[in-house]
C-alpha cells in the first residue's frame, strides 16, 4: 500500500511540474507575441499591407492570393511580388530606368504568345486596370490590391 501511495505522489508531482512548465512556456510565447505586436505598431508608418494575386488560370487553372502581405512603405510592385513568389525578370539597356520585364513567376515562364501582365484594382471603377509601367516603377499604396495574370495580352 505504501508503494502505491508513493507512486501516486510522484505521479502527482510530475503532473504538477508539467503543468507549471507548460504554463511558463505559454506565458513566454504570449509575452513574445505582445512584444511583436508592439514592434509592428512602432513601425506602423514604415510598413504597409497589400494584397497580391497571382493568376495562373491560363496555365493550370489556379489563382493564389497573398492578402495582407507586409511590405515597406513606398515599396514597388516588383519588390512586393518577390516577397511572395520567385520572380525572374530582366532589365533592358535600351529601356529607360524603371522598366523591367517579368519573364517568369514561380517557374511559369512567358511562352509563345502568353506573358505575365499586371493589373491594379480600381475601386472607383470597380474593375481591374492594366499597369502601364514596369513593375519596378509602380509604387504601391497601403491596402492596394494588385494582380499578376498569365495571359495573351490585350492591347488597347
Amino acid at each position: 500500500m505504501e508503494l502505491s501511495k508513493r507512486s501516486l505522489i510522484i505521479f502527482g508531482l510530475g503532473w504538477l511540474t508539467s503543468l507549471a512548465l507548460l504554463g511558463g512556456i505559454a506565458g513566454y510565447y504570449h509575452m513574445e507575441y505582445q512584444n511583436l505586436l508592439a514592434k509592428i505598431k512602432d513601425y506602423e508608418g514604415c510598413v504597409m499591407r497589400v494584397n497580391i494575386c497571382i493568376n495562373y488560370e491560363e496555365f493550370n487553372g489556379t489563382v493564389v492570393w497573398y492578402n495582407g502581405t507586409l511590405v515597406l512603405a513606398g515599396c514597388d510592385l516588383l519588390s512586393a511580388t518577390k516577397r511572395v513568389a520567385v520572380v525572374d525578370y530582366k532589365y533592358y539597356e535600351y529601356q529607360s530606368p524603371g522598366k523591367c520585364f517579368v519573364e517568369a513567376i514561380n517557374n511559369v515562364w512567358n511562352s509563345g504568345n502568353k506573358y505575365w501582365m499586371w493589373y491594379y484594382w480600381d475601386p472607383t471603377n470597380g474593375k481591374w486596370e492594366r499597369g502601364d509601367v514596369g513593375a519596378d516603377a509602380y509604387i504601391l499604396s497601403p491596402n492596394e490590391t494588385v494582380m499578376w495574370r498569365y495571359e495573351i495580352p490585350k492591347y488597347p
